[in-house]
């Protein structure tokens, strides 16, 4: 009997500790809006834009009603600076946009709000508050292994981006020759994967690291045939 107490404390033991090191990402039932920026260090319009971003990390809604997330572009690579967070997968998703409706033109620096084109940073206007109500999506990190659920009938695909904050680059060359940039929520990786019940499980140490003094994931839904966000979680983690 005081053996299988012994045992019985022991297994309650590792099964909390289990619980304590994973990292739990859940959004609210109401949407948390993805807002992408399309960026390039190559583009000299582009250094307010990012400062705009950067200052999301002091607004008490950050995670919770919105993520934003910096994709940057390739297409600005050839006029002197290669931007080594550039992917060329990231300027068709701008493009994909386009096509879609969602944006009038391809442009840095470009910003899209839960799908539709916003222009309201160049006033400093406030984000708009969503009041849809998709439901929960929820995440679990244990180690390098991402549980994803979200309750839903429908065959959706799920958006995983890897961010880096606090990443210094000194720009040697191209329109922003001389500059010393700071930028955060840089797209470091990202990973998409297809599911017909709303649940994945992903390995996300393949994810390529790069540079920063922090990191953070973006999780996102979204049909197949469309690139507009259903809903979104994510948060600080640990350092990957």
């Amino acid at each position: 009997m005081l053996h299988k107490l012994i045992f019985t404390c022991l297994l309650s033991s590792l099964l909390l500790s289990h619980e304590l090191t994973a990292q739990k990402f859940q959004s609210s039932t109401t949407k948390t809006q993805l807002l992408e920026l399309y960026s390039s260090q190559g583009c000299s319009s582009c250094p307010p834009a990012e400062r705009w971003i950067s200052k999301q990390l002091h607004n008490p809604d950050l995670w919770n009603t919105f993520i934003p997330v910096v994709f940057h572009v390739d297409y600005w690579d050839y006029l002197g600076w290669k931007d080594s967070f550039s992917n060329k997968l990231y300027s068709a998703r701008q493009r994909s946009y386009h096509y879609q409706g969602g944006i009038s033109s391809v442009y840095t620096p470009g910003m899209v709000l839960d799908g539709h084109e916003w222009r309201g940073w160049y006033r400093n206007h406030s984000l708009p508050v969503s009041i849809k109500k998709p439901g929960q999506l929820k995440a679990i990190l244990n180690k390098s292994i991402l549980k994803i659920k979200f309750e839903h009938t429908l065959p959706l695909n799920v958006n995983i981006a890897l961010l880096g904050f606090n990443i210094m680059t000194d720009i040697k060359t191209g329109e922003n020759s001389g500059k010393k940039f700071t930028e955060d929520f840089i797209v470091l990786d990202k990973i998409k994967q297809f599911s017909k019940d709303g649940n994945w499980i992903i390995d996300i140490s393949t994810m390529h690291i790069k540079s920063g003094q922090r990191y953070a994931l973006a999780i996102w839904i979204n049909k197949p045939d469309n690139l507009q966000p259903l809903q979104a979680t994510g948060g600080w983690i640990d350092n990957p």
